[in-house]
């Protein structure tokens, strides 16, 4: 297969509610490439999750419905997929861990038997890749490679004996089991504690090492991003206002949005008040006219409460969604 492994295109996701329509995905473009770790950043309610729900196609409709767009998976659109051959898609093609590992796991079956679920389903009775008395040894593999200790025992426990890094582990087992080319992470550290949370990113790091899997982290974390990211998008009220490789994104940010983002980050040694972004995020059914940051920015022009900016190309790979870098838009104020 050549070209990236997955690319977005126009990906247009609206929910259709009695008070007016929330385009909470409004054309979002992505690329990403096989073994890539790629970030996806943004406040919440940027869109970020409803982007990934709508890679795999999890939109729950009605009220919400993908509008437009392609989501080009392995050469194939997604979006032209039936709900069968989709179905076959999650878990081994694409996986996602959800948000909240405590809501993700049904408290009322073990831990062994739910991540035996989707290899029963996928590697045994579509695939036949194995039989049915290999699966209870597959999911001791599993627990082991994600390192969760005495498996032989765990396997037979139940969620509320685990911890929150616990479940998280649990549920990245389940998620992997396949071998999914694409994995999908949503707030894979926003629920553990510190230690934690280097630990699931060194799991993760090694999962893309040894299965060669690519990655897409779902965050509003900034660190995991410069610490596990190669390349990252930057979301602002469901679109992309910046993307480029991490390194370039973080010593030199072109996007108001970006820099006043990361200026947010708290700075060992640092005195005084922390900085903050003025405003609030945008209502999504009644978004500002033009730019949709621009009531919030420091640098608006008069071009921008009036017209929405399409991307600029400041270098190799470093996009930019705003008229401070568009030709003709400067002095427009």
């Amino acid at each position: 297969m050549s070209g990236p492994l997955l690319k977005v295109q126009g990906l247009k996701t609206y929910f259709f509610l009695e008070r007016g329509v929330v385009k909470a995905v409004d054309g979002v473009d992505l690329e990403i490439e096989k073994g890539e770790i790629f970030g996806l950043v943004g406040e919440t309610g940027c869109g970020k999750s409803v982007t990934a729900l709508s890679i795999l196609r999890l939109i729950q409709s009605p009220p919400g419905k993908i509008v437009e767009g392609k989501v080009v998976f392995e050469g194939e659109d997604l979006l032209r997929k039936s709900n069968e051959e989709m179905r076959k898609i999650r878990g081994t093609k694409i996986s996602m861990i959800f948000q909240d590992p405590h809501t993700s796991l049904d408290p009322v079956f073990t831990v062994g038997s739910q991540i035996a679920e989707p290899i029963e389903l996928h590697l045994v009775e579509e695939q036949h890749l194995m039989s049915a008395k290999e699966v209870p040894k597959k999911v001791l593999e599993m627990l082991k490679l994600v390192r969760i200790p005495d498996p032989e025992h765990r396997v037979k426990e139940y969620p509320h004996q685990f911890s929150g890094g616990m479940k998280q582990r649990a549920m990245t087992a389940m998620m992997i089991s396949c071998n999914p080319a694409l994995l999908i992470a949503d707030e894979p550290t926003t629920a553990v504690d510190v230690t934690i949370q280097a630990q699931i990113l060194d799991l993760m790091r090694e999962l893309r090492q040894k299965l060669g899997t690519s990655i897409l982290i779902i965050t509003h974390n900034l660190g995991v991003v410069a610490e596990m990211c190669e390349k990252v998008a930057v979301m602002y009220a469901g679109n992309i206002v910046e993307q480029a490789d991490v390194i370039t994104l973080f010593q030199n940010p072109k996007h108001p949005y970006t820099s006043a983002l990361l200026a947010a980050v708290p700075k060992v040694g640092t005195k005084g008040e922390l900085e903050t972004i003025p405003g609030m995020v945008p209502s999504l059914i009644t978004p500002p006219p033009g730019c949709k940051f621009h009531p919030r920015c420091p640098h608006a022009m008069d071009i921008c409460r009036k017209e929405f900016p399409r991307m600029t190309e400041m270098g190799k790979g470093h996009l930019v969604r705003c008229y401070l870098y568009s030709k003709g838009a400067r002095g427009a104020a």
